[in-house]
Parts: C-alpha cells; sequence; structure tokens
C-alpha cells in the first residue's frame, strides 16, 4: 500500500509540542434558583427575583460530589490556577469544587475563600488551605443582557463574601456590561470566548480549572471540532450539566514569543543544564572561556568532537630540570678495526686539516 492511500485511509492525529500545550478542566456552575425557575417557565428567566442567582441545596451536594471526584482523581493536586466567571453562582461552585472544605475552628477568617452564609442557601465557611489560587475573569461570565440572573452584583460586595478571591482583572465595580433590553448575540460571545482563551495561553500555569456557564461554555466548545469525527465533535460540543467537567487540552500553534511556564523538553548535544547553546556559547565567551565545537546543526554534519575547556584546565607542559654542573666532554671513542681500514676524515679543529695547502699558497704569494 502506498503512502498516499495510507493517509487517505485515516483521519491525521494531531501532534504539538507539550510546551505549547495547556490542560484546562471546564466546569458548568451547579444548580441555581433561576435553573429551577426556568426549568418551569422560560420567562422566569426574565424575573429579578432571581438577580445574579446563587447555588441551591442540591446545587451545593452536586459542586461537593466534583470535588470528591477531583480528590480521588488527583486532579485537585495538579491544578495550578482556577479561573472564574465573577457571578455569584459560579463563585458559590468554584470555591465548592476547588476549595479546602469546611473552614475549621482556629482558622483565620482572612483565609477563608468564601464567608458563612453567602447566597439564599446558607453554607458554612469554605477553606482556602490547601486550594490553589482563585482569579476571577469577566471574559468566561454568562451570556450578557435581558436576564437579571446574569447580571452579577458588586467586586466590593463580593471581596467580603470571597475574601481569598483575586478579583484584579475585573476593572468596574459595578456591573457594566449587562444590559436590560439588549442580549449579547453568538457573534460577541465567540470574540469573547478567543479572547479568554489567548489569556488563558499567555499564563505562565500549565494545569487550569475553569468556573463558567452553559451558554458561554456552548460557544466555547464550538469554536473548535469541525475536523473531527463524530464521536468526538460530540464528546465536547454536547451541552454541559449542572457541575459537569470536561477536560481539554490547548495548544498555542501560533506562537511567535518564547513559552511560558516549565519546557519539559531537553536539548541535549553539546551544551546541556537547562540552558541553550547560545546562551552557554555568551556566557563562556564572558568568561574567557574558549568556545570551540560545531553547533547541533553541525553536529549531525560533521563527525568531529570538540570540547569546550578553560585555558586553565588544559594540562601544562612538562618541566625538564636544568643540571646542576657543566657537563664534560666524553672522552672520544677508539676507532675499531673496520673503521680503521676506511680513509679518515680531516679533523676540522685543526687548522692544518681544514687548508692542508695553506703554507704552500704562502710561499707562492711572496714569491709573486
Amino acid at each position: 500500500m502506498g503512502t498516499t492511500a495510507v493517509a487517505s485511509s485515516f483521519a491525521e492525529p494531531s501532534m504539538y509540542p507539550l510546551h505549547r500545550c495547556k490542560i484546562i478542566h471546564v466546569v458548568r456552575h451547579g444548580q441555581g434558583y433561576h435553573n429551577v425557575a426556568g426549568n418551569v417557565d422560560l420567562k422566569n428567566y426574565e424575573s429579578w427575583d432571581f438577580v445574579d442567582a446563587s447555588l441551591t441545596e442540591l446545587g451545593w451536594r452536586q459542586a461537593e460530589a466534583l470535588h470528591d471526584h477531583l480528590v480521588t482523581t488527583h486532579i485537585r493536586n495538579h491544578v495550578e490556577l482556577v479561573v472564574v466567571s465573577p457571578l455569584l453562582r459560579t463563585l458559590q461552585t468554584a470555591v465548592g469544587v476547588w476549595g479546602g472544605g469546611t473552614l475549621l475552628d482556629g482558622e483565620p477568617p482572612h483565609s477563608a475563600l468564601m464567608r458563612p452564609g453567602v447566597g439564599h442557601c446558607r453554607h458554612p465557611a469554605i477553606s482556602s488551605a490547601g486550594a490553589p489560587p482563585f482569579v476571577a475573569n469577566e471574559w468566561c461570565r454568562e451570556q450578557n443582557g435581558v436576564h437579571p440572573c446574569d447580571k452579577r452584583s458588586s467586586i466590593s460586595s463580593y471581596k467580603v463574601s470571597f475574601p481569598a478571591v483575586d478579583f484584579s482583572q475585573v476593572e468596574t465595580d459595578e456591573d457594566t456590561w449587562w444590559q436590560a433590553t439588549n442580549r449579547e448575540t453568538p457573534d460577541e460571545i465567540w470574540t469573547r470566548a478567543r479572547v479568554f482563551l489567548k489569556w488563558i495561553l499567555e499564563r505562565t500555569e500549565r494545569r487550569i480549572g475553569v468556573v463558567s456557564h452553559s451558554s458561554f461554555l456552548y460557544y466555547l466548545v464550538h469554536l473548535f471540532g469541525d475536523d473531527c469525527s463524530d464521536t468526538v465533535r460530540k464528546e465536547f460540543q454536547a451541552g454541559f450539566r449542572n457541575c459537569e467537567m470536561r477536560s481539554f487540552i490547548i495548544c498555542d500553534r501560533r506562537a511567535t514569543s518564547a513559552p511560558s511556564g516549565v519546557n519539559t523538553d531537553f536539548r541535549g548535544g553539546l551544551y546541556f543544564g537547562g540552558q541553550s547553546e547560545t546562551e552557554n556559547a555568551d556566557q563562556d565567551k564572558s568568561a574567557g572561556k574558549q568556545v570551540a565545537g560545531p553547533s547541533l546543526r553541525e553536529e549531525f554534519d560533521s563527525e568531529a568532537w570538540f570540547e569546550v575547556r578553560h585555558p586553565d584546565d588544559l594540562p601544562t607542559a612538562p618541566q625538564i630540570p636544568k643540571p646542576s654542573r657543566k657537563l664534560s666532554r666524553p672522552p672520544p671513542r677508539k676507532p675499531s678495526r673496520k673503521s680503521s681500514r676506511k680513509q679518515s676524515q680531516p679533523d676540522l679543529d685543526d687548522p692544518e686539516e681544514k687548508d692542508p695547502g695553506g703554507s704552500l699558497n704562502a710561499d707562492l704569494l711572496q714569491r709573486n
């Protein structure tokens, strides 16, 4: 079977660098009082009786059940950040799912993720012990407008009820997004979802929990899946039940900057220890070290292999000891029988041997 036939016989998988990816555990809030009323009549979503609706008793039990699931699967131990929509029901769900359980006697009140008695269903205070950081972000809030249940309370009141949650990402104290007569359009929600994902990808955390709402999550997951099989697409594009969690991997495929967070890759080659070749070479030059050796590309193009060594580390030449006294000239060797048969060589140290006819030449010069 040819390569083309093999490639066309199945959908191509996706492969991305791990350090460009993040794991997000997406959760819809637990049951709220507005959900109960909306199941009776959809018109109840427009009632001001459910403004910034809170969790029901069942909603709290749903959050506790998901909390137990996260503990059993050890997911809770690995999550580095929880991002939550700044509405009451999502804040309650987030602290119930990812929090440290009921605040114990003796724990300081400022360590509480939630103070006691928040919302219509009076729930005990929840501790932040062992919990990841919490940050509120309006980009993942529910579809805005018309429905009072989707209008948030003031941030100043939330800070009192949820003292350990970071609300610095929310720009205004009062809700300026919600409008009584205009409902946010699908295109506007998709735009907001893209901004939210971009914000997530720019974070340094690699494993993140997200607590949001049914409409926002519906449009978020429908940004993806068109290139998947029907089975896979239905797995993540279906509507979210109350307190349902799904885990996804998102990848920054168009990144142009250095990756954030920890990189598990190992470069190998000549340079190692958590730094790149360029960084090591620059440091060696600044320290006066000899930088020699091929780059990673040259390493595969040549069989040569060089070491990077400091001149001080190179072995020194051996020292030859100087003689302590003047050496005498060795005595001349006696000629052997074989050498006596040969014609003797002139002694160049004897002046007469250097110029055997010197005296005769002098007499001739005097005569002339």
